[in-house]
């Protein structure tokens, strides 16, 4: 891989802080596109997971294809990144750890594995913190360009649901849609739950949302999409991966409100939605879909289906 301007991505990208020190130096050297992942697994080599394939990382920041002499992660490592992650504060995290990931500054979420401790109302924390995944969040402006012919029709934003597996890029797809939306004079409401579709910093957001987005972040979908509806007349809701009873519930009254919504969800495909009990209902509410994969990239387009 070619090394490409390096210096003013490490100094850009706001990831590197929140890395232990003992990787920050050899993480220094790396390309930074087409990265999608660092993992520290503690006992383990850290690996590096790009686009076109995984590779462990020297003590010289050379990407390399064997584990042998890479570096590794040891159980100081992942106290530290846990801490630098936190803020040095575990308690103020609580409630990100019990859904097993922490956002940090540029929209970046950082997944936590290690033993679950059990309450009656479910996981109530994680302990014992064995590995960190540090997923890199980007900006593409101008990926929804092509496909907003579909999205509107005749000036009218139809409901649309973005449908695909982890890692295929509908969290990607969904803000440059809300740039598109934005700027062609929509009020948009984002309801950024877990603070990386608009990567909020002290009140600005880090993304390009377009002149016409409010965002509402750190609020449960289904009670920060019916905030928004009564707080700022939107003409559009947009919202990351819907799932819970409360948030179909709060989808239909939205769109009975004659507000449309934008959202995702993980699933394969339509077809298979459609198959799924729980998801049936929600999907009814939708005229439009869209469905990605990775067969030719992160963020391949497999079908686009309109209803009306």
């Amino acid at each position: 891989m070619l090394i490409v301007n390096n210096e003013q991505a490490y100094n850009n990208n706001q990831l590197f802080r929140y890395i232990p020190k003992k990787f920050r130096r050899a993480l220094y050297f790396i390309e930074m596109d087409g990265l999608e992942e660092i993992r520290l697994r503690q006992g383990l080599p850290v690996m590096l997971y790009y686009t076109e394939g995984q590779f462990f990382l020297s003590p010289k920041g050379h990407l390399q294809t064997t584990a042998e002499n890479a570096l590794t992660a040891v159980k100081q490592d992942i106290q530290e990144g846990l801490e630098l992650i936190s803020g040095s504060s575990i308690y103020a995290v609580e409630h990100e750890l019990r859904k097993g990931y922490i956002t940090i500054s540029g929209g970046h979420r950082v997944g936590i594995c290690g033993t679950a401790v059990e309450t009656e109302q479910g996981i109530g924390t994680i302990k014992d913190i064995s590995g960190l995944n540090y997923r890199i969040s980007r900006e593409c402006v101008g990926i929804s360009d092509k496909l907003m012919d579909g999205i509107m029709r005749g000036g009218e934003v139809l409901n649309t649901l973005i449908i695909s597996p982890p890692q295929c890029g509908k969290t990607t797809l969904l803000r440059d849609i809300v740039r598109n939306i934005s700027n062609r004079g929509r009020k948009v409401s984002l309801v950024d739950e877990r603070s990386e579709l608009a990567a909020m910093s002290n009140g600005y957001q880090g993304y390009d949302l377009g002149m016409s987005c409010d965002v509402l972040e750190g609020a449960l979908k289904s009670e920060g999409m019916l905030l928004m509806l009564r707080s700022m007349s939107p003409e559009v809701v947009v919202t990351d991966e819907l799932g819970d009873v409360r948030d179909i519930a709060a989808v239909a009254k939205i769109i009975h409100s004659g507000v449309s919504v934008i959202s995702t969800v993980h699933c394969r495909n339509r077809e298979e939605l459609l198959k799924r009990p729980d998801m049936q209902k929600l999907a009814s509410y939708f005229d439009c879909f869209i469905t990605l994969s990775r067969r030719n990239g992160v963020g391949t387009v497999e079908e686009v289906y309109c209803a009306l």
